[in-house]
């Protein structure tokens, strides 16, 4: 069946029961093997029972239509925003999962901050919702998929919340507008995603590392939880963070030592942290503030940073720390940043009509990305990264991708697109090859990931990784296609 076009169906029978298909969701194949940061993909589908005996018949498309708009978006969008609907649950320590049915009342539009993909929830309302107890209280933000006038996903921020709804959700965390047949729906549904609550295991014991006034981690557990930055031999130097030092202008030999030196607990002074908006909105633009950075100081008072997985140089920047009270900010958002727990950036809001500070950072944004930050003084006195610069933005950008009146048979429309496996398969071999490429090009060059065509596979890398989503050509330059498989090239373009 792999060799296909279509191998599976959008209806089938069974048992007497009709089931239909909701969506499809490309995924890594845990049975299969992997490229570094590219896994093997495998195509997961989800069929709903629509009919059958002692069945109450439904049609599937009315009633997601009754959730959102998705007749308003193109086929793809609508393929894209039902792979939400996969979304794996955390499991809370109680073992129930994290699935919530808030009130309506409880959740609140608000006005864009600037920053893409993170809104905000009351501290307080968010240690009820996770059970009262240390877990609860010592969580910094979580990832989410919200059901409610609309479907969002992004990053909620713990906040000092005085008054008003709880739940904060921000224009650029929507994903489809609010359903048209049943506008007035007062049902809700909140899910907190499967590795969606930070800090995550290491980062807390790299917290308690930190502040020496917390309780040391146990040595050997934590020795086991931190992942080498490097899975092949350093003299290969074909991993990800040892290549970006190299790239920014660290030494080899300083960061082979560091890497040496970053698999125990002695010697560590990384961490990947998940990246959320300013919730005192009192930060200075183009700063950011970490959490749990008691104590910590860095050359110019400088963090080096970068989305992960990250493959081109220009995407490390070096970023001021607020390390003291910004004039702006009150004395109690102060000291409560101060008491925050490690395991979280806190961007800045940029300045009205101004690029976010992580739309510079490899392409990042705050709707669950996470961060390779370092602040190993031997590391950074040697970087040299872009600077920081302020793009104006053009016109509004575009939200979803919309039409002016819905679309007849949509779900249709998308459904055949979901049964496309080949073309889904195609996309991890695609994005395995132009990963690998990229690499192959630096090491075969004396600017090493300098060299154009590194780049150019890099940004065609990027493109892959939103490939799924936005469907269209991955722009590479027209003699670098040979390099790519035959069967690939139909989704490349100059």
């Amino acid at each position: 069946e792999e060799e296909a076009s279509n191998p599976f169906d959008i209806t089938f029978q069974e048992n007497g029961y009709q089931y239909e298909l909701v969506s499809a969701k490309v995924q890594e194949d845990s049975d299969g093997p992997s490229l570094q940061y590219c896994k093997k993909k495998c195509v997961r589908l989800i069929y709903a029972q629509v009919s059958g005996p002692c069945f109450d018949s439904f049609s599937l498309e009315e009633t997601l239509q009754d959730i959102a708009d998705f007749s308003s978006l193109d086929p793809r969008k609508v393929m894209a925003r039902l792979e939400l609907l996969q979304s794996p649950a955390l499991k809370l320590p109680s073992k129930r999962h994290g699935i919530f049915f808030p009130e309506a009342s409880d959740i609140i539009e608000i006005e864009d901050n600037g920053n893409d993909g993170c809104g905000f929830i009351c501290e307080n309302y968010l240690i009820k919702l996770l059970g009262g107890k240390k877990y609860a209280k010592d969580t910094l933000a979580i990832q989410v998929r919200v059901f409610a006038n609309g479907v969002f996903k992004g990053m909620l921020m713990r906040k000092r919340v005085v008054d008003g709804p709880p739940i904060q959700l921000t224009p650029t965390m929507k994903k489809v507008m609010a359903s048209t047949t049943d506008p007035s729906s007062r049902r809700a549904c909140l899910v907190i995603t499967q590795a969606g609550r930070h800090p995550n295991p290491v980062n807390g014991y790299i917290g308690r590392m930190l502040d020496p006034s917390l309780k040391p981690p146990p040595k050997d557990s934590f020795n086991k939880l931190i992942k080498p930055l490097n899975k092949h031999p350093l003299e290969k130097n074909r991993d990800m963070v040892p290549r970006l030092f190299q790239a920014v202008g660290v030494p080899r030999e300083v960061s082979n030592d560091y890497v040496k030196r970053s698999k125990k607990m002695s010697g560590l002074n990384h961490a990947y942290v998940v990246g959320v908006a300013d919730p005192t909105e009192a930060l200075p633009p183009d700063h950011v503030f970490a959490t749990g950075f008691k104590g910590v100081t860095t050359p110019k008072d400088e963090i080096f940073i970068t989305r992960s997985p990250c493959i081109k140089a220009s995407d490390v920047r070096m970023v001021p720390l607020v390390t003291s009270k910004p004039n702006a900010m009150s004395q109690e958002d102060w000291d409560w940043l101060l008491n925050l727990p490690f395991g979280a950036v806190i961007f800045a809001n940029p300045k009205k009509g101004v690029e976010p500070l992580p739309a510079q950072i490899a392409k990042g944004d705050l709707d669950g990305d996470n961060y390779f930050i370092c602040w190993n003084t031997d590391v950074i006195q040697h970087v040299k990264a872009n600077p920081i610069v302020e793009v104006r933005l053009g016109k509004e950008k575009e939200k979803e991708s919309t039409t002016t009146s819905q679309r007849e048979n949509w779900l249709k429309e998308a459904q055949k697109m979901m049964v496309n496996s080949a073309a889904m398969k195609d996309l991890g071999v695609l994005t395995g090859q132009l990963y690998n490429l990229s690499g192959q090009m630096a090491d075969e060059s004396p600017l090493f990931m300098q060299d154009p065509d590194s780049i150019a596979f890099a940004d065609a890398y990027n493109q892959a990784l939103e490939f799924g989503k936005h469907g269209g050509k991955i722009t590479l330059p027209l003699h670098l296609h040979e390099k790519v498989s035959k069967d690939l090239r139909k989704h490349l373009s100059a």
